[in-house]
């Protein structure tokens, strides 16, 4: 394949005449004019890059895109384009828009094939990562993508560690793909495919709880992808937004289990004051503690870091893990609902999307930022106990430095979950939305009265699915629902900036059916 061999000056020259250009300006075949008469195989961004920088026609092959000459060294290089998007908080960075689809899995003969002679690994180990901006707060068609800009490029090669956790996690694929086709005998037939894929279907879901670096693409036949958090973190190394790196190894979701059942073991029994004495961390008096603010503070200290919050350590970014505070009452009941993640309204409306192959088809659940959420993420719950009432003086400690530190667990949400709670949320907002059956409701106290706030103002809220209503539902987030807090406007309809909850309860039954760490 002569035009796809680069000599690595050349093309860095190459690459660094196009930054800050955006995808119409780098489109020298008029693609965005005809945009409709292009095999997109890669979407509108792959193909720019692919056509008009690399100077290409698409090709759906497995082996690597590239051979790249650097010195004597003939590389095979795989081209990814990939979109970001910025992130205010902690401090404004890029992220990654969406998973990065790596190749097919190969469901019915990957147990044939070696780690290190896979088409999975040929497509990772040398990557060059094309990067632009997705400079858009809502979804956008193929012609409109001609506004990004090229942000940046990398030669990507991930250490041996990052190695040993691909390759841990290529291998729990691979098993359980293997003892899929064990269960079928017989010809390998077009019914022997379907009895296959069928069982696959069904049992697929428990790869989430083993999965660290990848996930697979939630249909059939499956993709290997690289799960967003951990492109995030590979943008945020290459990008300068460092994220704190902990001491010790982890090469797999495992060894972070390990790390803590070791801190449960050494830790367990003592309440928040014990913990900020131990750690020797300054925090404030107990009339301003928060339980979210200090138990971030005490695990990262746990952990051997000095991050102000956990979404700064690396360590969490790359595995997926989201750390939340969980609090029981001294009886282990109820605790809190949980607040996740603020919606973005552009993206569960979106209609269309556009598959690696350059297809366009319906958006889907499975295609939704609220699907990916829950499973892509695990929550790491650290779980603390209010103090239990004095059975002689019938007092119980009501100082937040009282509460007791009880350990870990990793909720990873079920297929079941996912598809029965999750769903019913995204189909309902869609639905309210889309069709113009959002309202904005007047709030009732329980006896029938009208909230009114302090200002004067109606207290009033849209009418997304309730925590009554669903365990996963949605809320607004503000010092109060008056006017000027409402910075958010869906269907002309002014409200609080709006998130996607858990209930209480239903995150202490996750809990109750998690198992220890």
């Amino acid at each position: 394949m002569p035009n796809h061999i680069y000599d690595k000056d050349n093309l860095i020259r190459r690459l660094e005449a196009y930054l800050g250009k955006t995808f119409e300006e780098i489109d020298n075949k008029g693609m965005f004019k005809h945009v409709q008469d292009f095999n997109l195989q890669k979407g509108i961004a792959g193909s720019i890059v692919e056509q008009c920088i690399f100077e290409y026609p698409p090709d759906t092959k497995q082996e690597a895109d590239l051979i790249i000459v650097d010195g004597t060294e003939n590389v095979k290089t795989e081209l990814k384009t990939t979109g970001m998007l910025i992130q205010e908080k902690p401090r404004r960075h890029y992220v990654a828009k969406e998973p990065m689809s790596i190749t097919a899995v190969g469901v019915y003969d990957i147990a044939e094939q070696e780690f290190e002679t896979s088409h999975f690994w040929q497509k990772l180990e040398h990557m060059l990562i094309i990067y632009y901006y997705y400079a858009a707060n809502h979804a956008v068609s193929a012609y409109e993508y001609k506004d990004f800009p090229v942000v940046g490029y990398e030669f990507h090669e991930f250490s041996a560690e990052d190695v040993e956790v691909l390759k841990n996690d290529w291998e729990h694929v691979r098993a359980l793909c293997a003892k899929v086709v064990s269960h079928h005998s017989g010809p390998r037939d077009k019914s022997w495919k379907a009895a296959v894929k069928q069982e696959y279907i069904d049992v697929h879901g428990e790869l989430r709880r083993v999965l660290s670096y990848i996930d697979l693409a939630p249909k059939f036949p499956p993709r290997f992808r690289l799960k967003k958090p951990t492109l995030s973190s590979i943008i945020a190394k290459h990008f300068g937004y460092d994220l704190e790196q902990l001491p010790g190894r982890y090469v797999s979701i495992s060894d972070i289990d390990s790390k803590c059942r070791e801190l449960t073991k050494l830790y367990a029994g003592e309440n928040i004051r014990q913990l900020i004495n131990r750690f020797n961390l300054e925090l404030q008096t107990d009339g301003q503690l928060s339980m979210k603010g200090v138990a971030e503070k005490i695990v990262i200290a746990m952990f051997g870091g000095t991050a102000k919050k956990l979404n700064q350590i690396d360590l969490f970014e790359r595995f997926g893990l989201i750390a939340k505070t969980i609090a029981f009452t001294s009886k282990g009941g109820r605790t809190e609902d949980m607040k996740l993640y603020h919606i973005d309204f552009s993206e569960m409306i979106r209609e269309n999307v556009i598959d690696d192959d350059g297809t366009e088809r319906a958006m889907t659940f499975e295609d939704s930022d609220m699907y990916a959420y829950f499973a892509d993420h695990a929550l790491l719950c650290i779980m603390f106990q209010e103090a239990p009432e004095n059975p002689e003086t019938k007092y119980r400690p009501n100082s937040l430095s009282s509460n007791v530190f009880l350990g870990f667990k990793r909720i990873v949400f079920s297929d079941e979950f996912i598809d029965t709670k999750v769903r019913k949320l995204w189909e309902d907002t869609r639905d309210k939305i889309m069709n113009h059956k959002l309202t904005d409701v007047i709030q009732k106290r329980s006896d029938g009265t009208t909230v009114i706030l302090k200002n004067g103002e109606v207290s009033t809220a849209p009418n997304f699915l309730k925590g009554s209503e669903n365990d996963v539902f949605v809320r607004g987030s503000g010092k109060d629902s008056s006017m000027h807090n409402k910075t958010e406007c869906v269907n002309g309809i002014r409200m609080l900036p709006q998130y996607v909850w858990i209930k209480g309860l239903s995150v202490v039954e996750e809990l109750k059916q998690t198992p220890e760490i």
